[in-house]
């Protein structure tokens, strides 16, 4: 008896319930969270988006200036236009008289390049062949 007294004595828990309203407002919050999340990320993409359509206009506006300054190059190697450039821009004249020199070596068989232009394929390191390879390749139809 003396227990049921006891018990009767304690204060009663109430179970405690979550109001549904509280519920549908954390997952109205959550929701609307995810779409501005995705709303952000949108508009960063059309944002990198936009600049890369710029950088490939710039891109391609320096693809043709480089264009047009090898025709001008070109266009200024022609024999003519340097010896006129020449004439009347540096003021050259032509040699009173040609001096011609006879090399009795023979010319060499390639155009020597500087170092720095002649690019040098790495060495490859010899591949370990596997026991298995091995053995396969001594069996005849396996080579």
């Amino acid at each position: 008896m003396a227990a049921a007294q006891h018990a009767a004595a304690l204060p009663r828990v109430a179970a405690r319930h979550v109001p549904w309203t509280l519920l549908a407002a954390l997952a109205l919050l959550a929701a609307v969270s995810l779409g501005l999340l995705q709303v952000l990320q949108s508009s960063r993409t059309a944002s990198a988006g936009y600049a890369l359509r710029e950088l490939e206009r710039e891109r391609d506006a320096l693809a043709a200036e480089v264009r047009l300054l090898e025709a001008d190059v070109a266009a200024q190697a022609r024999t003519d236009q340097v010896r006129r450039i020449a004439i009347e821009r540096l003021g050259m004249v032509q040699p009173a008289r040609t001096v011609r020199v006879t090399v009795p070596e023979r010319a060499p068989a390639g155009i020597a390049m500087p170092g720095r232009y002649v690019v040098r394929p790495e060495p490859t390191p010899a591949l370990e062949v596997a026991w298995w390879e091995a053995l396969l390749r001594r069996l005849p139809g396996f080579d």
